[in-house]
């Protein structure tokens, strides 16, 4: 596992589906940020960890976590102006980057240390899971074809780069519309190794996901 890692956390959506602030909204009386802060503090590999918010979120993000590894840098229009905003905070000793989505703050940790191992030998890492349900190509509301899901996972972040690499990616691409930051990589010809993910590794995108939210809150397992 390298020993010199940074990780992005970006938390600057406005929610829109979720209809509310998704930085801020509450889980047990800490905003949501705070909870995905955690899965990444006791982590000794990772030296820096730099927070994405939008900038009305600053003050409550220094109020709530006295780290001296975080950073906070402000939100952009799009995702991946978010991330790039972040990665231009870290240091330049950071060797490796961990990117996440701030809206997923239940990642088991022995995820993360899965992608670590594996980012030494990989240029680009990526945790997934399969799908549990029959897929669907559409076009518009009716149905194109089948797809085989033995050959599609469901991608999920963490996602773990080589931080050099991956700015040079964004230097090459930024202009492009991207899903994810892995999308860069594939832009680049570069190999994007798969680890294992977890069901438990949910997005709260929905308010219907809140609901899931405090109920993992009060149960422990990584499947």
């Amino acid at each position: 596992m390298p020993s010199n890692v940074g990780a992005v956390i970006v938390c600057a959506g406005k929610g829109k589906r979720l209809g509310a602030d998704k930085a801020a909204i509450k889980l047990e009386g800490k905003p949501l940020f705070y909870h995905t802060y955690k899965l990444f503090k006791d982590i000794k590999a990772i030296k820096q960890i730099v927070i994405v918010l939008r900038k009305k979120n600053f003050t409550l993000a220094q109020k709530l976590i006295k780290d001296k590894r975080v950073s906070l840098a402000e939100g952009g229009v799009r995702r991946q102006d978010s991330v790039f905003a972040g990665l231009s905070r870290l240091d330049k000793n950071i060797g490796y980057v961990l990117i996440h989505d701030g809206a997923r703050p239940f990642t088991p940790r022995a995820v993360i240390v899965e992608m670590l191992k594996n980012v030494k030998k990989y240029p680009a890492v990526i945790c997934a899971v399969k799908s549990r349900d029959t897929l669907k190509g559409i076009r518009g509301n009716f149905v194109k074809n089948t797809l085989n899901r033995n050959d599609i996972a469901m991608v999920q972040t963490p996602q773990a780069f080589k931080k050099s690499l991956l700015l040079d990616a964004y230097q090459k691409f930024n202009h492009r519309n991207t899903f994810d930051d892995a999308e860069l990589f594939e832009f680049m010809k570069k190999k994007v190794r798969i680890v294992n993910g977890s069901h438990r590794n949910i997005k709260i995108t929905y308010p219907q996901d809140m609901v899931l939210a405090k109920a993992l809150l009060k149960t422990k397992g990584t499947t």
